[in-house]
């Protein structure tokens, strides 16, 4: 009999419901939800609606359905439930990622100072609390400098700012983009690492850091770092990859991380690979659903599955090819109505999914009014990095957005 898996908030579908098929194919998924289940039925034993921001309603939910079934593992893929699944599964008696790692995963600020204090390679930093403050970090640490929020995901409200006027400016926005969980209200001012970004999703589990997805990633609206497009699979060469892989290990270790699935972000700096972060949870973006594309064989919900049961996932092939996803944003504020796909767009074989992710009505606008406002996405497969990225610029300007431009953009 298949083993129940309880999970801490399903995702969007468009985004996740490759993770909820592939762990449902192998164990029995208990469900902790915000909403009534509509996609998610299929691949759910039993459930619980709760406000998942509450987190005693949580706990109390994920209880009840630990009276109810034998649970083997607890996961979430939900930024904001890393914190909350670790300690769901402390209550419960069930292994899972320990409760301080995941503390660290949720603040960027005790993050750095672990880095700092194993010997990870990453940014100076200084926290705090005031403009004033983040004056004189700035003059420290030298410009240009980036202003962070400690507990946000996607890259919100990250800034790159470039003198004291701009910092004075940025301040404010930044601290108010923080998620309530970090109660301090404290800003990290970091150094800017220049260079490619790149992401490594990996398996962690006994003492293991596995890397098993390398994804190269695509930022614009400067001078934030909006997350626009990502390339999987072999992006990068041998000697380069092999260093990435060591500071991944590192980082992850310096966590103190264990059964997880994480997201590390780095950049590929002049000094070799610097971590930007580490995610306590399955990278977002579609980015493991581009690794399943590029892998052959490989199900992200089984290497979920394994690692919150306590077992090594099977060994996995190299990339057999090259994916990619772009993002599909308004050429200015508007009200959504559709995507208009060109006859013919989707025959090419290297076309693999042009899809809708935002509801007709839905008000889309560009940072700093909105991050991460998109109507949908494009995902192709090529021969080279340059081609995939290529390929999906190409496909992004013949796809349409159809909508009703926002008469007050202007004044926001």
């Amino acid at each position: 009999m298949s083993e129940n898996i309880l999970v801490i908030g399903s995702g969007d579908q468009h985004f996740r419901e490759y993770a909820l098929r592939g762990l449902a194919g192998r164990h029995r998924v208990l469900l902790i939800a915000q909403a009534p289940l509509a996609w998610q039925s299929r691949y759910v034993a039993d459930h619980r609606e709760v406000e998942l921001k509450d987190r005693a309603q949580v706990l109390a939910a994920a209880k009840e359905l630990a009276a109810l079934h034998d649970v083997a593992g607890v996961l979430t893929w939900d930024e904001m439930q890393v914190r909350v699944a670790a300690e769901v599964g402390a209550e419960l008696g069930v292994a899972t990622m320990p409760v301080e790692a995941a503390r660290a995963c949720r603040d960027k600020a005790r993050q750095r100072e672990r880095f700092q204090a194993t010997g990870v390679a990453s940014a100076r930093h200084l926290l705090v609390g005031s403009v004033a403050e983040a004056v004189t970090a700035a003059d420290t640490i030298g410009y240009p400098v980036v202003l962070k929020p400690r507990g946000q995901a996607a890259s919100i409200a990250v800034r790159i700012v470039r003198s004291e006027a701009e910092l004075r400016e940025t301040f404010a926005l930044v601290r108010d983009a923080e998620n309530p969980s970090i109660e301090d209200r404290l800003v990290l001012v970091e150094e800017f690492l220049a260079g490619p970004e790149i992401a490594v999703d990996s398996w962690v589990l006994d003492g293991r850091v596995v890397p098993f997805s390398i994804s190269a990633k695509r930022t614009d609206y400067p001078p934030y770092f909006e997350e626009v497009a990502h390339v999987v699979g072999k992006v990068l060469d041998a000697k380069t990859e092999a260093a990435v892989r060591e500071v991944v290990i590192a980082a992850n270790e310096a966590l103190g991380i264990d059964r997880a699935v994480t997201h590390t972000e780095l950049m590929l700096t002049a000094d070799g690979p610097k971590v930007v972060e580490v995610n306590g949870r399955l990278g977002g973006d579609l980015i493991p659903h581009l690794a399943e594309i590029a892998v052959p064989g490989l199900s992200i919900g089984g290497v979920l599955g394994a690692v919150a049961t306590g077992r090594a996932p099977e060994p996995m092939p190299e990339p057999d090819r090259l994916v990619g996803i772009r993002f599909l944003y308004p050429a200015s504020d508007l009200a959504f109505h559709d995507i208009e796909v060109p006859a013919g767009l989707t025959d090419e074989p290297w076309v693999h999914e042009v899809r809708r992710v935002s509801e007709p009505g839905t008000e889309l606008r560009l940072p700093p009014r909105q991050f991460l406002g998109r109507a949908g996405f494009v995902i192709a497969t090529g021969d080279t990095v340059s081609d995939v990225d290529e390929r999906l610029l190409a496909l992004a300007n013949k796809v349409s957005l159809a909508g009703t431009p926002l008469v007050d953009q202007k004044n926001q």
